[in-house]
């Protein structure tokens, strides 16, 4: 038996009629996206202030100083965030990371789930339940003391005990320095427990220099900075709704808004601070321990 030969001009037909379907459809979207854009919000200025700065609270081992958006859409709003990794040597050029909304307000940004690398490791050693460990603070001292003091560190100081924001400000009052841009607060540890439902929570690392535009200038308050930083992460938490998707991030309404309300510091994240000033922290015994992340010779 001979198999029939099938009918080319009907398939040409019906071929011609898909593509048709297609195109007005597509018309037909694009249409609707411009008539929306008369009536609906796409609000990139809060996805901006929400998202963007929620991925820069979940990785604080990147600089991420500058962002856009690329325009919002019927299907999907994409904001971009440009940076490098925080390393104490000079950078690395650029790098953009894409946070993407669709209409039903899933966020997906596959390269801003978290800290990576001695930093990430360090942010992640700092725990809820500190405490003095004498053994821990000498290692520090030895690791610190083994090196030129001149170099500069990326690294995170943990504290002993939860420190309020009246004991962070005596804290730098002592110290005479200034929390500035170059200092960035830990108000939650990282968290993992994979028996319960949520497995693992980001730490919460916050700097008032995450919430400004890049061409913006932001005067620090020197030794008072805590007060302001606090003030700033609990005004951009009452921004936060229960609807907010931060599970990218590895983060969570109630986690942020927690964090904003106990208001306690476990640990700073310090960038590029010479040896030695972060060895005289090792004397305070407030400071449990120095871990160094990135050194590098100041070449400027």
């Amino acid at each position: 038996m001979n198999a029939r030969e099938p009918d080319w001009a009907y398939v040409a037909r019906s071929l011609v009629k898909v593509l048709a379907v297609a195109a007005a459809l597509f018309l037909a979207l694009s249409a609707i996206e411009r008539v929306l854009w008369l009536f609906v919000d796409f609000d990139d200025e809060r996805m901006a202030r929400v998202y963007g700065t929620a991925a820069r609270v979940a990785n604080p081992d990147k600089r991420l100083l500058f962002d856009y958006s690329d325009g919002g859409g019927l299907l999907e709003t994409t904001y971009t965030l440009r940076g490098e990794p925080r390393r104490a040597g000079p950078g690395e050029g650029r790098t953009g990371y894409k946070i993407v909304e669709n209409l039903f307000g899933t966020i997906r940004a596959p390269h801003l789930d978290g800290p990576s690398g001695v930093l990430g490791d360090a942010i992640d050693s700092v725990d809820v339940d500190l405490g003095v460990n004498k053994a821990l603070t000498e290692e520090a001292r030895k690791t610190v003391d083994g090196l030129p003091q001149t170099l500069e560190a990326v690294a995170v100081v943990e504290f002993t005990h939860p420190m309020t924001t009246e004991r962070l400000v005596a804290f730098n009052r002592r110290h005479e320095f200034c929390g500035g841009k170059d200092v960035s607060y830990i108000y939650a540890p990282s968290f993992y427990d994979d028996s319960s439902k949520v497995t693992s929570m980001n730490a919460v690392v916050w700097n008032r220099d995450m919430t400004k535009q890049h061409w913006e200038d932001l005067t620090y308050e020197c030794e008072t900075e805590p007060e302001a930083a606090l003030a700033e992460f609990r005004r951009w938490a009452g921004l936060l709704g229960e609807g907010d998707d931060f599970s990218e991030f590895e983060l969570s309404h109630d986690w942020l808004t927690g964090a904003a309300e106990e208001g306690v510091v476990y640990g700073l994240v310090v960038d590029r601070w010479k040896l030695a000033d972060l060895r005289k922290l090792l004397d305070d015994p407030e400071v449990r321990t120095v871990n160094l992340a990135d050194v590098a010779f100041d070449l400027g």
